[in-house]
């Protein structure tokens, strides 16, 4: 009788055990990210400045802070920037265009992801990144008379350029799910060139699609 009895006993604590260890969820989750979107150049007083294409692909991780939805979370990213300018008078058209392709660290993002059903989330965020373009190149066209002329240099030949840029980034997500569709802007802090006339920084919009694992 007492060996069924320490047979019962460690059998009902053998499944009291596995019933109550159990793997705690993580407060990380991992997200794949590629966007397309236009490059620009903003706050300077040259005109004609327009937009070029622009492609991110990028790999992040938020933390979970509380229960509430609020998160904070880091990213490594491969993207381009640059601008185009487009003159013309007198039957003469001038155009410059430069394309940037960059490594870039998000230093610190912060977000709130807020329930607006069981499976849709908007998430609000904003952060701080430090980029350097390590290829690109530009290139001028002049064109007159129905003859044109192009001269292009690759930026580690481009005297008094500013490879280095640090900024800021925002946008409203929204997650279906695991999945992500993040519109974000992104503005930098320093101008790529030591130009007197050109007194501005990268303006970039973006929208991306992720999905988190």
């Amino acid at each position: 009788v007492m060996l069924c009895m320490a047979v019962n006993a460690q059998i009902v604590t053998s499944r009291s055990v596995s019933t109550v260890e159990h793997k705690a969820p993580s407060n990380t989750q991992w997200i794949l990210r590629l966007g397309v979107g236009t490059n620009n150049f903003a706050g300077t007083d040259i005109d004609e400045i327009g937009s070029k294409f622009g492609y991110n692909f990028a790999v992040d991780f938020n933390k979970t802070i509380g229960a509430q939805g609020a998160y904070w979370g880091m990213g490594l990213e491969l993207g381009s920037r640059g601008y185009k300018i487009s003159e013309e008078y007198d039957g003469e058209k001038d155009e410059f265009s430069a394309t940037a392709h960059n490594i870039q660290w998000d230093a610190f993002n912060f977000g709130w992801k807020i329930n607006l059903t069981d499976d849709f989330k908007l998430d609000p965020h904003l952060g701080l990144f430090a980029s350097y373009d390590y290829a690109g190149k530009a290139k001028e066209t002049y064109e007159y008379d129905g003859e044109s002329e192009s001269e292009s240099i690759k930026i580690g030949d481009w005297e008094d350029y500013n490879r280095f840029d640090v900024g800021m980034t925002v946008g409203v997500g929204l997650w279906y799910k695991q999945f992500n569709l993040d519109p974000r802007y992104q503005r930098g802090f320093i101008c790529p060139f030591d130009y007197d006339e050109a007194k501005g920084a990268t303006s970039n919009f973006m929208v991306r699609l992720g999905v988190a694992f």
